[in-house]
C-alpha cells in the first residue's frame, strides 16, 4: 500500500500561534499559559478555558471560530508542504476534517430568535450549511476529490487522518489533507459541566487529584502524500502515519469501557499497520484528558500494550481539550517531538495517580526519534491510534475491492411508529432514544445480523445530525440557570451519538464513523467504506443515512430549488467484499459525474436509486453517483 508520507503540518493552540512555537513551547521551564474564565460568552460558571485570539482573515465575518483556526494551520502546513492553493486543483486531493463545534448550529440568539417566530436573519444557518468545514475547502481550493467532515467527537481530528490514510492506500487519491479543528462554546462549557468533568482549575492528567478537563481552541492540519507524488515535487518527507487503529467500545454513550480493551485493539492494530512491535514505540501521546475515568482506562491500556518499557505524557495541559481538534493537533505535536529527537513532560502531574500501573513522564526524555503513538478517545466508545515512523519505501497502491451489496432496508414514510420504537428500546435496553436514533435502529434492524463483529465499519451520514436534541440543550441554556442544565440532553447532541447506540445495539467493534455534510455525504460514505475495504480495515460496512424533521430544515426548504423529498427518514445500505455475502448486486461508484436529479434526504441518497437497489439481485451492477450540491433560490 502507498505510504501516507507527511509533507507538511500546521497547528495553531494556547500553546503556540504555529508548529515552530509550539515545538519550542513544549519543553519550556513553565507552561506558557494558564487557562482562563472565557471572553467569547457570558457565563456564571468558574471554569477556565484556554481560548485563542486568532489573526485577521480575508472575510472573517462570515467564517465561525473553528474555520478561523482551521484555516490558519492549513495556510502553515501548506507553505510547509511547499504547496501553493492553486497548485492543488490540479491534483487528486482528499479533504477530511474532524470537528465537534463546526458542524452543529449552536447560535444562541439565532435559536431564540427562531423559536419565536422570527426568521428575519437566518444569516447563522447560511454560515453553518456554508461552512460545514470538508465541503468549505473543497470549494474553496476547488477540488474534485473526496471531502468528508466527520464528527466523531473527541476522536475526530485523529479519525480524519485515519480517513486521509485509508484514501491514499487504496489510491483514492495522491494528497490529503488531515484536519481538526473546534473552538470553546458556551453548548460545550455548560454541556461538560453538566457532565461533572470540567475542572475549576488548571487541568491535571494522570494527577492522583485530577478533577476534570478544561476546554480548549485549536487546529491541526496534518498533509498526507504518497513518497512517489512528494518527490515528483522535489519534497522530502521524513515521517509517515505508518499505521492507524480505529475500533468501538459498543458500551456507553459516555463512558470508556473499564477494561480498555478495544482501545488495546485499536493500537495493535496501529502498530501492525507501521511494521512495529510495541518496543519501537518511544513515547505515547496519551488522550489523557484529566477526567478520573478517561485517565484510568487508558493508563492501564497502554501498560498492557508496553509493560515496564511505557513512556507516555498528556499534552492537554498545555492546550486545554479542543474536542474535535485534538487528534489533528497531538498528532503534529507527537511530529514536532519526533523531528526535535525529544518527549516532552506531562505536566501539572505532580502525583501520579497510585491506581495507575505507570506514571506518565516528569521530564523530558531524549529519544531516537523513530516511533510514536498518538492515542484519542471520545464518547461514544471511540478508540483512535495513530502510530507516526520515520517513512519507508513506498509500495504499490491496493486494487480497488469489488463491492456487493449484502443488505438495503429503506423506512417507509413515518415510520417507525410508538409501537415498533417502543419494541426497540425493549430489545435494545434503551431509555429514550432521540427521533435520529430512533430511525437509525429501525432502518438497520432488518439488515444488521451479518454486521456484529469487529470486522465491520458503521458510518452514520446525516446533514443536520441530532438538531432537535441540540435545540433542547439550548433550551436548557436559555431557560434555566447553568447550575441546573441536565447532562443528558449535552450527551445525545453529539453527533456521534446514533452511531453509538447503533454500534451497543448490533456489538458492532469496528471502526465508526460520524458523517456530515450538505452537499452529498452520502455518496461520501460510500466512498470512505469503498476505502476501508479496499485497504484491508474492515470486510464490510454499514451505511446508515438518517434526517429527521427540525426547525432549521424546515426553515432551509423554502430556499432550496428543489427540497428533499422527505423532511425525515433513513436508509441502511450494508456493502461488502465477500461474493457470498452478495444479496442485491454489485455496487459500483461514480465520483467523476454528477447526478442532477432530486434527493431522497438532506444528506444525499439519489431519488431513484433507492428503489433500484431493493429492486435488484444478485449479477445486477447498481451504479451510485455524486449528487450535484443543492442550489438555493437567492
Amino acid at each position: 500500500m502507498p505510504r501516507a508520507g507527511i509533507s507538511g503540518f500546521g497547528v495553531v493552540s494556547a500553546l503556540g500561534g504555529n508548529a515552530e512555537e509550539s515545538a519550542a513551547r513544549l519543553f519550556a521551564d513553565a507552561p506558557p499559559k494558564l487557562p482562563l474564565p472565557p471572553r467569547r460568552f457570558e457565563t456564571e460558571l468558574e471554569l477556565p478555558v484556554f481560548e485563542v485570539d486568532p489573526p485577521a482573515l480575508p472575510g472573517e465575518g462570515t467564517l465561525g471560530m473553528p474555520l478561523r483556526f482551521l484555516l490558519l494551520a492549513l495556510r502553515e502546513a501548506l507553505a510547509n508542504a511547499r504547496l501553493a492553493p492553486e497548485e492543488l486543483a490540479a491534483r487528486r486531493v482528499g479533504v477530511a476534517v474532524g470537528t465537534t463545534v463546526a458542524c452543529q448550529l449552536d447560535d444562541i440568539a439565532c435559536h431564540d430568535r427562531m423559536r419565536h417566530g422570527d426568521m428575519s436573519d437566518l444569516s447563522p444557518l447560511d454560515r453553518y450549511i456554508a461552512g460545514m468545514p470538508a465541503e468549505y475547502l473543497r470549494r474553496e481550493l476547488r477540488l474534485d476529490g473526496p471531502a468528508i467532515t466527520v464528527s466523531n467527537a473527541c476522536s475526530s481530528g485523529s479519525d480524519a487522518a485515519v480517513i486521509a490514510l485509508d484514501w491514499l492506500r487504496s489510491g483514492r487519491c495522491d494528497i490529503a489533507l488531515a484536519c481538526g479543528c473546534d473552538s470553546v462554546s458556551k453548548v460545550a462549557y455548560n454541556g461538560f459541566h453538566a457532565l461533572r468533568v470540567s475542572s475549576p482549575a488548571p487541568c491535571r492528567p494522570f494527577d492522583r487529584d485530577r478533577s476534570g478537563l478544561n476546554l480548549g481552541d485549536g487546529a491541526g492540519v496534518l498533509i498526507l502524500e504518497t513518497p512517489r507524488s512528494a518527490a515528483a515535487r522535489g519534497v522530502r518527507q521524513f515521517y509517515e502515519i505508518g499505521g492507524a487503529g480505529k475500533t468501538a467500545d459498543a458500551f456507553h454513550i459516555t463512558q470508556p469501557e473499564g477494561s480498555g480493551a478495544e482501545l488495546e485493539r485499536a493500537v495493535r492494530q496501529a502498530l501492525d499497520g507501521a511494521d512495529l512491535a510495541p518496543g519501537g514505540i518511544e513515547f505515547v501521546n496519551a488522550h489523557g484528558t484529566g477526567t478520573p475515568a478517561n485517565d484510568r482506562v487508558e493508563g492501564a491500556a497502554l501498560a498492557r500494550i508496553f509493560g515496564a518499557a511505557l513512556r507516555f505524557h498528556s499534552t492537554k495541559a498545555l492546550t486545554g481539550h479542543t474536542l474535535g481538534a485534538a487528534g489533528a493537533m497531538e498528532a503534529v505535536f507527537t511530529l514536532l517531538m519526533l523531528r526535535e529527537k525529544r518527549a516532552a513532560a506531562s505536566r501539572r502531574c505532580e502525583n501520579p495517580d497510585p491506581e495507575l500501573p505507570m506514571p506518565p513522564l516528569r521530564a523530558p526524555l531524549p529519544i531516537r526519534g523513530e516511533a510514536a503513538l498518538s492515542t484519542s478517545l471520545a464518547f461514544g466508545g471511540s478508540n483512535t491510534a495513530l502510530a507516526i515512523r520515520k517513512l519507508r519505501g513506498d509500495v504499490p497502491a491496493t486494487p480497488p475491492a469489488t463491492l456487493f451489496i449484502g443488505g438495503f432496508r429503506l423506512l417507509p414514510p413515518e415510520a417507525p411508529d410508538r409501537e415498533a420504537v417502543v419494541a426497540l428500546c425493549r430489545k435494545y435496553k434503551l431509555r429514550r432514544p432521540d427521533r435520529l436514533t430512533q430511525l437509525a435502529l429501525a432502518a438497520v434492524e432488518e439488515i444488521a445480523e451479518t454486521a456484529g463483529d469487529g470486522g465491520t465499519a458503521l458510518v452514520t451520514v446525516s446533514a443536520y445530525g441530532p438538531a432537535n436534541t441540540t435545540i433542547a440543550v439550548l433550551d436548557d441554556i436559555l431557560d434555566y440557570p447553568e447550575e441546573e442544565i441536565l447532562p443528558t440532553g449535552f450527551s445525545h447532541s453529539v453527533v456521534n451519538a446514533a452511531a453509538s447506540c447503533l454500534s451497543t445495539a448490533h456489538g458492532i467493534h469496528g471502526p465508526t464513523f460520524a458523517v456530515v455534510g450538505f452537499e452529498d455525504p452520502f455518496f461520501e460514505a460510500a466512498e470512505l467504506a469503498a476505502a476501508m475495504i479496499s485497504a484491508g480495515r474492515c470486510r464490510r460496512a454499514l451505511i446508515v443515512a438518517v434526517e429527521e424533521k427540525n426547525p432549521y430544515s424546515e426553515a432551509e426548504k423554502p430556499r432550496l430549488a428543489a427540497p428533499p423529498l422527505r423532511d425525515e427518514g433513513a436508509c441502511a445500505l450494508l456493502v461488502t467484499a465477500e461474493p457470498a455475502e452478495e444479496r442485491l448486486g454489485r455496487l459500483e461508484l461514480d465520483g467523476k459525474s454528477t447526478e442532477n436529479g432530486p434527493r431522497l434526504l438532506a444528506c444525499g441518497v439519489p431519488a431513484g436509486w433507492a428503489e433500484s437497489v431493493a429492486a435488484s439481485a444478485p449479477g445486477d451492477r447498481i451504479t451510485l453517483r455524486r449528487l450535484a450540491p443543492p442550489r438555493r433560490k437567492f
